[in-house]
């Protein structure tokens, strides 16, 4: 019998300790001296021209050109990873499967937050995208109008708590759905085809995109300025540090605005 009782706990014990050495293997937490040793800055990237793009010349975009500048201060590989779909990016960080969520999202100020939010890389209104009619003339011209409309989002919208307060704001029940698209570009240019009838887009991608769709307008503002910015794993302290002190210095410089002239056409 104790011989039995004996078995057991040894075979109790390997599976505890597999478990753990699973779980330790699953999840890995790359801080700043890791990613120096390995050599190898990974990242989770928007796709599009604001976040990554590549074609059969090179690669560009917006936040790459940034956080390509940032991985040759450190002197390491800049690693691009899975960047089609940052829809679940938190759940990478938290899973290690990325150093840093490289896609502009509004910053959240809560200590209990499962990230840690970078200092703002750009501020911002969130505008009402719809078709204009023949005429030129718009459907919605002031947030209450939207009462019983539905607006059509991406997967786990970011501005999604924004949207919800601004309904509240007021007063007015508006509905949302989240439908399967890859980017902002992919949502415009179904509003334009008239698909659906609204969406969303951050204002610094208005002018960009009013060019390529010009039967759809993005007027009319559905928050007042926030900050958006990138973030990392919560027990990455020293990456977070870091990277906040390239930004501190990056954002607003001249080297910044050329970019976003670039990429935007304005401030």
């Amino acid at each position: 019998m104790k011989k039995k009782n004996l078995a057991a706990l040894v075979v109790g014990l390997i599976v505890v300790l597999s478990l753990i050495i699973y779980l330790g293997r699953k999840i890995v937490i790359n801080d700043l001296p890791d990613i120096l040793e390995d050599g190898r800055l990974s990242v989770l990237i928007e796709s599009g021209e604001h976040g990554f793009t590549k074609d059969s010349l090179k690669v560009y975009g917006f936040q790459y050109e940034i956080i390509k500048a940032f991985s040759n201060s450190l002197g390491v590989e800049l690693l691009v990873i899975n960047e089609r779909n940052t829809r679940d990016g938190i759940t990478q960080l938290m899973k290690g499967k990325c150093d840093v969520l490289v896609s502009l999202r509004p910053v959240i100020n809560d200590s209990t937050c499962s990230v840690r939010y970078l200092m703002p890389i750009i501020s911002t209104r969130l505008m009402l995208v719809q078709r204009k009619d023949t005429a030129g003339k718009l459907m919605i011209t002031n947030q209450y109008e939207l009462d019983k409309d539905t607006i059509t989002l991406l997967p786990n919208c970011p501005y999604m708590p924004r949207l919800k307060d601004m309904s509240d704001e007021v007063a007015a029940d508006i509905y949302y759905q989240e439908i399967k698209q890859r980017s902002v570009d992919d949502m415009v240019r179904l509003v334009s085809a008239n698909k659906y009838t609204y969406t969303v887009c951050p204002e610094y991608l208005t002018l960009s995109l009013m060019s390529r769709y010009p039967n759809v307008d993005m007027s009319v503002p559905l928050s007042f300025k926030e900050d958006l910015s990138w973030s990392v794993n919560k027990y990455s302290v020293a990456l977070h540090e870091r990277l906040n002190i390239f930004l501190d210095e990056f954002v607003g410089s001249p080297q910044y605005w050329s970019l976003y002239q670039k990429y935007f056409g304005n401030r």
